[in-house]
């Protein structure tokens, strides 16, 4: 079978719509949004240049898609229900490129949510029943953008307890550290994720993300960076009776720079008072390797409840290396070390663990965050309720309001066609007949992309909101 065949990335039931709309149908008008009750109460809008430069771009309708699609569909659901006419129209009157428009806000922009984000609507009346069509495929910008907003939201509140508890805010960038890779849906959707993720932050080790900004968004330029670090598999080698002999072989080897060592193996407690006791073997080399100039060692636990764990292990730490205080009267460690969480971790823990901190006198600057499958994976479409809805239609020239209004009233949907506006520094979705300049561009028309972003600009968007106290 054909790969990406643009007549086939729908859902089933949206085959049969062509022959559903009422007589006289021209257009069709539909656009996404946030809805009211989402996690967060803005989302930053991003990837949907992906999506429109990988399936979307150029004459994506050819005859071997047509005959393809038409064989399955006939199968799948019944004979003469797939809308063979209106792809093949499309193929000999444009070439194969789909005769949609689509305005969107500009990527990494953060907009209230119960805004429209992006609006689609076909330009050419034979078509009116590809806007919905679409749906099923433009709708998935839904997880780069909630993504994308989940840690700038991390960001946020990050950089908020760097400030309260008086900490440099020297690696801010490094926060929160994208381990999400193995527990991704896809190597697709790692992509995506972790591209959404370096909006945010420059710590990742999701490789294939690094990919996205020069092949999609026209930037060369490296945004995520990582350190040397252990696992399990390599502290264990030895044994419970080599740990030692095993962490000590992994300092001699490490080159300069950053240095993360997973210190759960065994006996998380047991490590740190070795590793902070004065004159010990392991003492001894940590301090050797921490002379090295901008060398750093990370202790990283890895199991057990995250907040009482996390303050356990800042103490110990702190007993065996000692703490200052910072001009707000938190603690520091005296040395270039610090500790990784890494299990579990949501929006909600991190905040947690945070505020234990503060609680307990330890400055934010003191640790770091990863997060692998509550970045990738944990995220769903209504963590930011985003919904794709029909809101208005020309029929026999006349545009029709149409909206839907159910019983669970967080539901209830836009009517008619709509303008994007900036007032007071916060969005509000107007009607497109009002006054006001419009932020949503058009950035697709007929095949062709008409606005193709860089990744450094939407970077820069994103940013202005996270580092926002």
């Amino acid at each position: 079978m054909i790969e990406n065949n643009i007549c086939l990335l729908t859902d089933s039931y949206k085959v049969t719509h062509h022959y559903f709309y009422p007589k006289g149908t021209e257009k069709i008008y539909s656009y996404l949004e946030s809805r009211v009750g989402a996690e967060f109460n803005k989302t930053i809008f991003y990837g949907l240049q992906y999506i429109l430069k990988k399936y979307l771009e150029g004459p994506v309708v050819t005859q071997e898609k047509i005959d393809e699609a038409d064989k399955l569909i006939s199968n799948h659901i019944g004979e003469g229900i797939f809308n063979r006419q209106g792809w093949q129209y499309i193929l000999d009157s444009h070439g194969g490129k789909l005769p949609i428009e689509i305005k969107a806000v500009a990527e990494g922009t953060p907009v209230d949510v119960s805004n429209v984000l992006m609006t689609v609507e076909n330009t050419d009346n034979e078509s009116f029943w590809l806007v919905n069509y679409l749906e099923s495929l433009l709708l998935q910008v839904w997880y780069p953008s909630t993504v994308a907003t989940l840690s700038a939201e991390v960001r946020k509140l990050s950089n908020f307890y760097l400030e309260v508890t008086g900490s440099q805010k020297d690696n801010l960038d490094f926060m929160l550290h994208d381990f999400g890779y193995r527990g991704a849906t896809s190597t697709e959707s790692s992509m995506l994720c972790g591209s959404a993720h370096l909006l945010s932050f420059s710590g990742t080790d999701t490789i294939p993300a690094l990919t996205i900004p020069e092949n999609y968004y026209n930037d060369s330029n490296l945004y995520g960076f990582s350190v040397q670090a252990t696992e399990h598999s390599v502290m264990t080698s030895l044994g419970p009776e080599g740990e030692i002999d095993q962490i000590l072989n992994v300092i001699d080897k490490a080159k300069d720079g950053i240095l993360s060592i997973v210190i759960d193996s065994y006996n998380y407690r047991d490590f740190l008072i070795n590793a902070g006791k004065s004159g010990s073997e392991l003492n001894e080399a940590i301090l050797n390797f921490l002379d090295g100039e901008n060398n750093k060692i990370v202790f990283r636990p890895d199991s057990g409840e995250p907040v009482s764990t996390t303050i356990d292990c800042l103490n110990l730490l702190s007993e065996g290396f000692g703490s200052h205080l910072t001009d707000e009267g938190y603690k520091v460690f005296d040395l270039n070390i610090g500790l990784l969480w890494g299990d579990g971790l949501n929006y909600q823990k991190i905040r947690d663990i945070l505020f234990a901190m503060k609680s307990s006198g330890w400055a934010a600057q003191n640790i770091i965050f990863g997060m692998g499958g509550g970045l990738h994976s944990s995220v769903t479409r209504d963590t930011q309720r985003n919904a794709f809805k029909c809101s208005a239609q020309l029929r026999d020239g006349v545009w029709h309001d149409i909206f839907k209004n159910p019983l669970d009233s967080s539901k209830k949907s836009k009517t008619g066609r709509f303008k994007l506006v900036k007032q007071n520094n916060s969005f509000r979705t107007v009607s497109i007949d009002e006054k006001g300049e419009d932020c949503l561009q058009t950035v697709f028309r007929n095949g062709e992309l008409l606005i193709d972003d860089n990744f450094a600009d939407i970077k820069s968007r994103a940013l202005k909101y996270s580092n926002y106290l």
